[in-house]
C-alpha cells in the first residue's frame, strides 16, 4: 500500500506513544506499507498537516493517538465543508485514554490488530457531524466529529480528565473524573431543538449527540446508534439529584439506561442546544468551546479502514 501519511501524537497514551512508535513503524515496514510520518508538536497541528498531505497526493491517512488526535485528523480531510480528496481513507491506530471511537468501528486497541485492519485495505463509509459553536472568546467555531458530542456533565468530565495524569488508564481515569465531576456539577437550564422543533426546555445534566456508541472511556451512551445510518442519536438526561445519578451510573456503562424516566432519545438530522448561560461542549474527547451550538449530520462523509 502506497501514498500513506501517518500522523503521530507522541504525547498520547500519557506520553508512551513516543517510545512505542518506532515499534509500530517497523511493523508497518515489514507489512509492506510505504509511508511518510509527521509528529505533532501542538494542539491543532494535526489538522493542517493532514490537509497538506492530502493536497500533495496522499490517499491514506493513519492517525496514531487518542480520540482527540483522530478528531483533528478527521478535520484535516476538509476545507470547510468540502472534502480535499473524497476518495481518501482514514486508518486508526489508537493510542489514547478513552479509545471510544474504535469500539464502534470494531478496530482492535492493540497496534498489531489495528495494522491487520489497515493492511486488509477495506474501507467503509461512515457519517460525520458538523458542529457550529462559540469559542471561549465568543468568536464562532466550526468543527467535524466522528463519534459523540455533548453539552453539560460530559464536557465537565472531559475537561477534568484532560487536566490530570491519565496513567491509570482510560476506564479508571474517566470513572474517577466522572465521580468527582458529579459531586461538583450543578444542573443547568437548557433549551434543546431537534429538526427545528423544541423537544426540551429545563434542568439538564447532559445532552449527547451521538454518531457512535461510546464515550467517556467506555460508557455506552448511545447503544442503538449506527455510525452509517445518516442520522444522529440525541440523548437527553434531564435534571436529577446527585445520588440518583450516581446510582444509575453503572447503567450507562452497560447501555441499559435509555429506559430511565429522566432520559429521552430522538433520531435526528440536526440539533440546536442553548443555555441560560453558556454550556461547555465536548466532542471526541476535547472541549473546544461553548453553546449555543448547532450540530448536523453528513451521511457517508468519510471513508474509514475498518
Amino acid at each position: 500500500m502506497n501514498n500513506i501519511f501517518v500522523l503521530v501524537n507522541p504525547v498520547s497514551a500519557n506520553g508512551t506513544t513516543r517510545e512505542v512508535w518506532p515499534k509500530i513503524a517497523e511493523e508497518m515496514k515489514q507489512r509492506g506499507l510505504n509511508f511518510e510520518t509527521h509528529m505533532t508538536t501542538a494542539v491543532g497541528n494535526a489538522t493542517e498537516a493532514v490537509r497538506n498531505a492530502l493536497r500533495n497526493g496522499k490517499t491514506t491517512i493513519i492517525a496514531v493517538g487518542g480520540d482527540g488526535t483522530a478528531n483533528e485528523v478527521v478535520n484535516g480531510f476538509f476545507e470547510g465543508e468540502t472534502p480535499i480528496n473524497p476518495a481518501a481513507r482514514l486508518g486508526i491506530i489508537s493510542r489514547g485514554t478513552g479509545c471510544d471511537l474504535i469500539k464502534t468501528l470494531g478496530i482492535p486497541k492493540d497496534y498489531p490488530g489495528a495494522l491487520d485492519v489497515i493492511a486488509s485495505n477495506r474501507a467503509r463509509e461512515i457519517d460525520l457531524a458538523l458542529v457550529e459553536f462559540s469559542h471561549e472568546d465568543g468568536t464562532p467555531g466550526r468543527r467535524w466529529y466522528a463519534n459523540i458530542a455533548d453539552a453539560g456533565l460530559g464536557a465537565a468530565v472531559c475537561k477534568r480528565v484532560n487536566h490530570v495524569s491519565k496513567s491509570a488508564g482510560g476506564l479508571l481515569s474517566y470513572l474517577s473524573g466522572t465521580l468527582w465531576s458529579v459531586l461538583s456539577y450543578k444542573n443547568r437550564w437548557a433549551r434543546i431543538e431537534a429538526d427545528g422543533e423544541k423537544v426540551y426546555e429545563g434542568s439538564l445534566i447532559l445532552a449527547g449527540v451521538a454518531n457512535g456508541n461510546y464515550f467517556g472511556g467506555g460508557m455506552r451512551l448511545a447503544p442503538i446508534a449506527h455510525i452509517d445510518d445518516g442520522k444522529l442519536d440525541l440523548i437527553l438526561v434531564r435534571g436529577m439529584s446527585k445520588l440518583r445519578l450516581l446510582i444509575n451510573l453503572p447503567r450507562i456503562y452497560r447501555g441499559t439506561h435509555l429506559s430511565h424516566s429522566k432520559i429521552s432519545t430522538y433520531l435526528v438530522d440536526e440539533v440546536m442546544i442553548n443555555g441560560e448561560k453558556p454550556l461547555e461542549i465536548e466532542m471526541d474527547g476535547e472541549t473546544p468551546g461553548n453553546t449555543p451550538v448547532k450540530i448536523s449530520v453528513r451521511r457517508g462523509a468519510i471513508k474509514v479502514l475498518c
